[in-house]
Parts: structure tokens; C-alpha cells; sequence
């Protein structure tokens, strides 16, 4: 919104937020700004810091002045620099603050006016330079981050802004969402009805995209005809609404569009802590990896398209495969409970149950006697084992490059063991004995942990 401010027309006055708490500062400045001929400016002050905060994410300042006397100084303006403002931030200092200014420059600030040693003309041009170099820097970052085609962002855009979400959400101990898919038959669109409707299926992708998700997701055309979403403020229940808010937005697209084929979307999600996820390319191989797997197993199935034909059968909205679940744990009793959790839960899964770390490491590995058995999609892991026990099958897992990213819920019996593991990144802990309600939920979240995988619409 500000950045459509610098860009739309120089009529209107620039919009410049003080962020301080001394009147007379205000004062002046309102002084100088109203004083200056070369620009309209308009001041707008904020003297506390929930108000600046609320107006920089507004979207609609033209120009940050923090005052680096302001409580918190050079830390509030990295607060405020994330709050992804698209407008740039200056400082006041004090004469002889100097090193302060030099740490707020550091931190992001475009530069530094110091009190009592500028005038009417040296404040407007200061601020005008920084509206503008701000505007340039955004068109230059949206050429190199932006998809031409569809205007989302495209891959170097979504793995340079989603790493940022990455840092802060490991500071901040949440989870991170990703969806991953991809348009099916582009090939035969194009081949059949040429590269420019080709193109135009991918813009309608990108505008369903679009509508599915929130303003604040972070949506990207990652390559052809691959698109990635992260889900910002992601819940582990939160997965089933998008894929009824898709399958809805399909369904509407194809019935308004009048095109002569279907859009139709194959799409995965990963809900990961952010501790237990390396990198964003990371994330994105291993959807990718789990979307291509889905695709393989589901073309390989005996196809019933003609017994269907022969029966009017009104397709289900969408249809996921069963979350594979593999339950580590030796005590009887223990395995009885969460088999009827998970019956309570009307969770999809199948659950596989070893009873010791050796066979654990054997079934993950699909060595004998468990030869083509499917790989897991998450693990429930108990840390007290026969033979090998559970840290161990934690520590084998998080070094081996195709289990590192399973999500592992580790059954433990003291929360002292937490800080144990913290160090190998399991993804829950469940401390033991755990009444059955709080199993049941803890294990409800399995499916949304790992990746579901689903055709849209069937």
C-alpha cells in the first residue's frame, strides 16, 4: 500500500511517521516540513510503541523518523524493520550519538539526520532521497523475486522471504506450513491447445491460489508448473480448511471459466517445527519428494475408470491416502491406548507397531523382514527400548539424509528428558502416563504432521 503511494503520483503529501516522545522535536519538525516548498509532507506522530508499530504495518507511511533516544532505540527499529513495512526508516540522534547512528544504519536505517544540524531544505531532501531510493530498491527486488508470468513471487523470491520466516520461527518455537503442488497435464494443454493457453492455466492457478490463501501467506510459482504456499500463523487443524477452501475454489473456477479442460491441482502439505527443518530448500525437496511418491503410487494402482463409468457415482470432494504411522513402544498396554486413540480420532492411518530400536531402524530402512513396507509419516517413539533404545533411533534417523525429516513425537516419561533431545529436534513430546484425552489429541495432530497428500478436485 505505501509503495503504491510513492509510486501512483506526487500530488499527494508524503506521509512521514516520528517515532519519539519529546513535544518539541514534533514541533520542529511539523515546522520544518510545513516550511518546505519542494514537497508536501504530512507528520503524523507516535509516541507509543504499539501505535508506531500499528501504523507502520498499516501499510500507508510514506517514510519512518525514529528518534534513537525512543526507549529501546536501535531494538525497536529492527521491531519495526520486521514488520515488513514497505516503507524505509531514518533516525534523529543527538549530537555525539554517532556510534548509535552508525548501529541503527547496521540494523537497517537508510540514514541519519542529527538534531540541531539540519534545516527545512536538508530534512525534505533527506526524506525525499529515501522515498525514492526505497521505491527503486522494491522494483529492482520485484524483478529478481517475482514470477513474470503470474506475478507471484518465483523461487529465489519464496526461499529469500520464507528463510526469514524460518529464523523467526525457530527464535519463536512454532511450526512452519508448507503446501506444495503442481498443475496437472500441463503438457497435454499445451500440446493440444498451444504454450499461450498453457500459459493462461497457469495465471488461473495462480489467481485460485490467490484467493485460497490469506494476503498474508507467502504464495510462489516456483518453477513451471510448481507453486508453493507458506501458510504464516500455520495450526495443524488449519490443513483440512484449505483443502475444502481449494477443492470449493476449483470447483467454482471450472464451472464459471467456460474453458475446454478442467483445472485440476495434485497438492501436498508439510507441517514441520521449525527446529527440525534445515533450510527452505529443505522443506521444498522433501514436499517434492513426498508429491512425487504420492503421484507414482497413484498412478500405479488398478485404475477403475470403467467400472465408474458404468454407474453414476458422484465423486468425493477430495481424497487423501492414508497417514502411515509407526508406533515404536514395548509396553502392551501403551500400544492398546493409542490404537484406540487413533480409532477415536477417525484419523485415516495405518499403523505399523515394532517393539524394540532394532526393528524400528530395520523398518525405516526397509531391510528384512520388512521389505516394501512404506516408509512412515510420522513416528511415535518411545525413549525406553530393548536392544536400542529410543535416543539412539532418534540420533540414526536425524544423520541419515532420507529419514532426518520424519516427524518423530517422542513418548517419554519426564519432562527432564526434553532438554536431553532438544539437540536431535523431535517434533512433540508426549510425557507418560498420559491420560487418554490428551493422547488423543496429540495423536489427532498426526495428520496434520509430515505430509497429506490430495487430489483436487477428484
Amino acid at each position: 500500500m505505501g509503495r503504491r503511494r510513492a509510486e501512483a503520483g506526487r500530488t499527494l503529501p508524503s506521509v512521514v511517521l516520528f517515532v519519539g516522545e519529546d513535544p518539541s522535536d514534533v514541533r520542529l519538525l511539523e515546522g520544518l516540513l510545513q516550511s518546505s516548498a519542494a514537497e508536501p509532507f504530512k507528520l503524523v506522530a507516535a509516541a507509543r510503541r504499539a501505535t508506531a508499530l500499528e501504523r507502520v504495518t498499516k501499510g500507508d507511511v510514506d517514510v519512518v523518523l525514529l528518534d534513537l533516544s525512543f526507549p529501546g532505540g536501535v531494538d525497536y527499529l529492527v521491531a519495526l524493520s520486521a514488520a515488513r513495512s514497505v516503507a524505509p526508516f531514518l533516525v534523529l540522534a543527538r549530537a555525539g550519538d554517532e556510534q548509535r547512528a552508525l548501529e541503527a544504519v547496521r540494523a537497517g536505517a537508510q540514514d541519519c539526520l542529527v538534531k540541531g544540524r539540519f534545516d527545512a531544505a536538508l530534512l525534505a531532501q533527506t526524506l525525499r532521497y529515501a522515498i525514492e531510493r526505497h521505491r527503486m530498491r522494491n522494483a529492482l527486488g520485484d524483478l529478481v523475486l517475482l514470477d513474470e508470468l503470474t506475478g507471484l513471487h518465483n523461487r529465489r523470491g519464496f526461499v529469500t522471504l520464507a528463510s526469514q520466516d524460518l529464523g523467526v520461527a525457530r527464535r519463536a518455537k512454532k511450526p512452519l506450513l508448507v503446501a506444495f503442488g503442481d498443475l496437472d497435464d500441463l503438457k497435454g494443454i499445451n500440446d493440444n491447445l498451444g504454450h499461450a493457453e498453457g500459459d493462461t492455466a497457469l495465471r488461473d492457478v495462480a489467481g485460485i491460489l490467490r484467493r485460497t490463501f490469506r494476503d498474508s501467506d507467502l504464495i510462489a510459482r516456483i518453477g513451471g508448473d510448481e507453486y508453493a504456499v507458506l501458510v504464516r500463523s500455520a495450526e495443524a487443524g488449519g490443513v483440512s480448511a484449505l483443502r475444502r477452501r481449494l477443492n470449493a475454489q476449483l470447483t467454482d473456477f471450472n464451472r464459471r471459466a467456460g474453458r475446454r479442460y478442467r483445472i485440476s491441482i495434485s497438492l501436498g502439505f508439510a507441517l514441520r517445527t521449525a527446529a527440525s527443518v534445515t533450510s527452505v530448500e529443505s522443506l521444498l525437496n522433501m514436499a517434492d519428494m513426498a508429491l512425487y511418491e504420492e503421484k507414482h503410487r497413484r498412478d500405479s494402482e488398478p485404475r477403475r475408470a470403467d467400472a465408474l463409468a458404468s454407474r453414476e457415482v458422484v465423486p468425493r470432494a477430495y481424497e487423501g491416502r492414508p497417514i502411515e504411522i509407526l508406533l515404536v513402544e514395548d509396553e502392551p498396554g501403551d500400544v492398546e491406548l493409542t490404537q484406540v486413540a487413533l480409532t477415536r480420532a477417525k484419523l485415516q492411518n495405518r499403523l505399523s507397531v515394532v517393539t524394540d530400536g532394532v526393528d524400528a531402524l530395520a523398518f525405516l530402512r526397509g531391510e528384512a523382514p520388512y521389505e516394501g513396507t512404506p516408509r512412515p509419516d510420522v513416528v511415535l517413539l518411545d525413549l525406553n527400548l530393548p536392544r536400542r533404545d529410543g535416543r539412539e533411533v532418534l540420533k540414526e534417523m536425524r544423520q541419515a539424509p532420507d529419514l532426518r525429516h520424519i516427524p518423530v513425537i517422542i513418548l517419554t516419561g519426564t519432562n527432564a528428558e526434553h532438554a536431553e533431545l532438544e539437540a536431535l529436534h523431535p517434533d512433540a513430546f508426549l510425557t507418560k502416563p498420559v491420560d487418554f484425552e490428551r493422547l488423543a489429541h496429540a495423536v489427532g495432530m498426526v495428520a496434520n504432521l509430515g505430509f497429506t497428500i490430495v487430489k483436487l478436485p477428484a
